[in-house]
């Protein structure tokens, strides 16, 4: 049994209920994952678009909890316990309702649900003076994040492509980079003045290639492309560099934090350092387009922020306990590092064959799934382990779960 005042209680919680999300999100893109083959097994029972959108509701919702529950420990004493305490249980039934509802066509009004939600806790924690640079980057990642789940609803076409693109390139990775710079002060020996000075020049950097890479999804001229290119890879390198300064100089933190953050900076690195930069270029975008090349690069997006929030959980989690030790083991993460790893191979793989098959060869496009099929059999492999991960998380986390005593109303 651990003591905790009625925030950590609250906090605690709210970790709960990320954990909860994790399982879900692994079993929703296996089962969309079998829609990809020639003969459907599921095609029967349940439509592909269904388990499509519980999927992403689910890696939505994950990553939202990640970002909502960081405030709390952001904000410190800004947030009264009541506050937080009102906070938790409304974000809570937010997310139990608009899970249960995801099913269903109802997108835009559980997005604004959630902008209000997100807009709600950036706003409690707001104060003119004594902040952070951490609790303001946050702050920014949070409205953007906002502001993109309230317009895309109203959207269609490219544009809709590009605002997904920023919330999964900027708006959320904002955010997630104050929690990742948080983080580092707790499992790494940095200054904190270096932290600081970075956090400024990694979120800049963030702001300008993950707009072009958003840019590039409506279709950037060939004049800006070009010197667009090296200026996106280089952020993600200088992101990495900063990453692994912090991870090159560890303290006694035993927790699995910075393992995860050096899976999400690898993420970064590949999916937008390399198919950001490549996918800015006018031709190769519209080549990509509507491929699994595409798709992996989104994939990849969506894994930086789980990772980041993963690694919160551990962190946060052992925090709250008051121990030094693992809350959770290796096995998710290595599952999880070379499952999604090698997922987004076989998705770059497919998109090849695909542009191949569709623009070479001027194939159909429903001879395409049983060309593909060796590609989708390995790709299912890759995402068995990934799902495998995700449960051996929240198997690991529960297990180790401690019994709490409020001793502070």
């Amino acid at each position: 049994m651990i003591q905790l005042s009625a925030r950590g209680k609250a906090i605690y919680q709210l970790l709960h209920l990320i954990v909860a999300l994790l399982p879900l999100y692994g079993a929703g893109i296996l089962a969309s994952a079998s829609f990809q083959f020639p003969s459907q097994p599921l095609v029967n029972l349940i439509e592909a678009g269904l388990i499509e959108r519980v999927a992403e509701r689910a890696l939505r919702l994950t990553v939202l909890s990640g970002l909502f529950c960081a405030g709390f420990m952001l904000a410190g004493e800004r947030l009264s316990p009541r506050a937080v305490l009102w906070l938790q249980r409304a974000w809570t039934a937010l997310v139990i309702i608009a899970f249960a509802l995801s099913p269903f066509e109802l997108a835009g009004a559980l997005d604004l649900a959630a902008a209000l939600m997100l807009l709600a806790i950036a706003a409690a924690s707001f104060r003119r003076r004594e902040a952070s640079v951490i609790l303001r980057v946050w702050q920014l990642g949070l409205l953007l994040t906002a502001l993109c789940l309230a317009v895309e609803p109203w959207l269609n076409g490219r544009a809709l492509e590009a605002a997904g693109a920023f919330r999964l390139q900027v708006a959320c990775p904002l955010a997630s980079l104050a929690l990742m710079f948080w983080l580092m002060r707790r499992y790494s020996r940095v200054d904190a003045a270096w932290a600081d000075d970075g956090l400024r020049i990694v979120a800049l950097l963030v702001l300008l290639a993950g707009g072009m890479i958003s840019l590039g999804r409506v279709g950037l001229p060939a004049l800006v492309s070009l010197p667009a290119t090296p200026l996106v890879a280089i952020s993600y390198i200088i992101l990495a560099g900063r990453s692994h300064r912090a991870l090159s100089s560890r303290n006694e933190n035993a927790s699995l934090a910075p393992h995860w953050i050096a899976l999400a900076t690898l993420f970064w690195l590949v999916g937008g350092g390399f198919l950001g930069a490549l996918s800015i270029q006018p031709a190769i975008g519209a080549a990509i387009r509507g491929t699994d090349m595409a798709t992996a690069q989104d994939w990849l997006a969506g894994w930086v922020l789980l990772a980041i929030t993963l690694a919160f959980v551990n962190e946060c989690a052992a925090s709250l306990r008051g121990d030094n030790r693992r809350v959770t083991g290796y096995a998710p993460l290595w599952l999880v590092a070379f499952g999604a790893g090698l997922a987004s191979i076989v998705l770059v793989c497919r998109g090849v064959v695909q542009i191949t098959l569709r623009d070479i060869a001027a194939m159909e496009a429903a001879d395409l799934p049983a060309l593909l099929l060796p590609l989708t059999v390995v790709w299912l492999v890759c995402l068995s382990a990934v799902a495998g991960g995700c449960a051996f998380y929240a198997l690991g986390y529960w297990l180790r779960r401690p019994r709490i005593r409020v001793v502070e109303a």
